[in-house]
């Protein structure tokens, strides 16, 4: 019943080292965050010789931020009234683009790590780390009072999706041999 009192009502431990952590948390889920960072990753792909790569990372997560604009403007779901929100939110609700950025990049993150050439171990628990901080920016924004959770998991959906389908994309395409024709 805690976790589900936390959700519906964040006020009782506002000032807690728990909500400033959330605070920052959530900072590390913002497109001005992710996309320069991708730009950087994707260009250190580029440096490293993998530019089909490094074109694929940045790309994937640009798109996506481009997609996840588009669907809030076509949505244009209002964000949830409650009086008791902790932190102010602009424009529209679904999808949450937290859910989405952090489910998208740190997805994207996630599934480089398990193509790698890592160790099983490292894998594993890299994996781990990512989707615990992916569930984590997801969850955040309904304790904030700035979502609702149908519009997390929309977005958390969405940047699975979204991740997994690019994935697809540049192993079925962009990491293919070109042929001299």
């Amino acid at each position: 019943m805690f976790f589900i009192d936390l959700i519906r009502n964040p006020a009782p431990i506002q000032g807690s080292a728990w909500l400033s952590f959330v605070f920052f948390s959530t900072w590390f889920a913002q497109s001005k965050l992710t996309t320069p960072i991708a730009l950087l990753i994707g260009l250190w792909f580029g440096f490293q010789k993998r530019i089909a790569l490094g074109v694929w990372f940045f790309f994937s997560i640009l798109l996506g931020e481009f997609t996840l604009k588009s669907l809030k403007l076509l949505v244009a779901r209002p964000r949830p009234v409650t009086n008791g929100e902790l932190v102010f939110a602009h424009g529209f609700s679904f999808p949450s683009g937290h859910a989405l950025a952090s489910a998208l990049f740190y997805g994207s993150l996630a599934l480089l790590l398990c193509y790698s050439n890592a160790n099983n171990r490292t894998k594993t628990i890299g994996a781990v780390i990512l989707l615990f901080w992916i569930v984590l920016m997801s969850y955040d924004r309904v304790y904030l009072g700035v979502h609702y959770p149908s519009d997390v998991l929309g977005g958390f959906c969405l940047g699975v999706a979204w991740s997994c389908c690019s994935l697809a994309l540049y192993l079925g395409f962009l990491k293919r041999p070109y042929k001299n024709a």
